[in-house]
């Protein structure tokens, strides 16, 4: 099962400048002390984020075939929103906390290993990443 795909890096490359766009509007919003502007952006982030991930995600299902119940979406996303988060954090960017930074990092990292164990039993049920029911017809 190829991993890296040309959707995933196009994934990613959107998903960077998305990310590295919302924590300088995030970090604008809390200098300002604008609480409405920091939930808005929040929530416009959400928004694209989960459309480019369904976009891209499904694009490569269809492409590539690949099942793999989005993992390695979920992972790129992961890196790039703790990693940035962190760089803007010691750059001296107003992000927030550091505590609330690492409960986040915790918090998401213990869906992503939900994530990982569903996407492990849903591989047991593939061969080379086909689901057996389209190789067995």
């Amino acid at each position: 099962m190829r991993t890296l795909t040309l959707q995933l890096g196009q994934f990613t490359f959107s998903a960077l400048i998305l990310t590295v766009l919302f924590r300088y509007i995030l970090s604008l919003s809390i200098g300002l002390g604008n609480a409405i502007a920091v939930y808005v952006c929040a929530c416009v982030y959400f928004c694209l984020m989960f459309f480019i991930g369904w976009y891209f995600g499904k694009k490569d299902v269809i492409e590539n075939e690949i099942y793999d119940i989005g993992f390695r979406f979920h992972l790129v996303t992961y890196i790039l929103c703790i990693g940035s988060g962190y760089i803007a954090y010691y750059m001296g960017f107003e992000t927030g906390g550091l505590k609330s930074m690492n409960i986040t990092t915790i918090s998401w990292g213990l869906g992503l290993l939900v994530h990982f164990i569903l996407f492990l039993i849903a591989q047991k049920k593939t061969i080379k990443g086909y689901a057996k029911e389209d190789i067995f017809q």
